[in-house]
């Protein structure tokens, strides 16, 4: 139940995907650093990298939560990785609709 405060938006919005408690902020700083920390370790790091992970990571997440399709249905079927690189919005509502965590 202590994700329930951000999975109270049923209508998703870019501002729902920064709504959680701390501790849930520390959790995902910590587990999202980990990649970032694994570059570092073994000196293969750039400010390229970092500035990528973490574009990507804020973009995802907040697409995720915009409540509307950015990427066509049809780049899924052209290039079916992609699902494994992005969420959809689609998704994301029905994550949010279903799972009442």
């Amino acid at each position: 139940r202590y994700h329930s405060h951000h999975h109270s938006s049923i209508v998703t919005e870019p501002i729902t995907s920064v709504i959680h408690p701390f501790a849930e902020h520390i959790a995902y700083f910590v587990l999202f650093s980990i990649p970032l920390l694994t570059t570092l370790i073994t000196e293969t790091a750039s400010i390229a990298s970092f500035a990528g992970y973490v574009m990507y990571i804020d973009f995802m997440n907040n697409m995720g939560h915009c409540n509307f399709e950015i990427v066509p249905k049809r780049l899924f079927h052209l290039f079916p990785p992609l699902k494994f690189l992005c969420y959809t919005p689609s998704f994301h509502s029905l994550h949010h609709t279903q799972f009442r965590t």
